[in-house]
């Protein structure tokens, strides 16, 4: 999951319904990109429910509707950021267990 994707968790919901979403989500970028770049998409199913300025706005607008269930929150970007973890990169922390 790129940086700029938030998903809220509800008990019970399948990993289909975060593929749907975020399978929505690609097949309009281009199109929601030339309008909102920068901007971060509120997502339920195959539904773009609202575009806000920041993620804390999305998600307080996402509990809004549909309370405390899950949903899409991901910025419009025209690709993916990379994540980095410097302290991992630079051997400051063990990723092995």
């Amino acid at each position: 999951m790129a940086d700029g994707d938030f998903v809220v968790k509800e008990a019970g919901r399948s990993s289909m319904d975060f593929e749907t979403e975020l399978q929505y989500f690609e097949e309009h970028r281009s199109t929601w990109i030339e309008h909102y770049e920068g901007k971060f998409a509120l997502v339920k199913g195959k539904d773009l429910q609202g575009v806000y300025d920041t993620a804390e706005a999305a998600y307080q607008a996402g509990v809004e509707l549909w309370g405390n269930v899950s949903f899409l929150i991901k910025q419009i970007l025209p690709e993916d950021p990379i994540e980095q973890v410097p302290a991992l990169m630079y051997g400051l922390l063990n990723a092995h267990t």
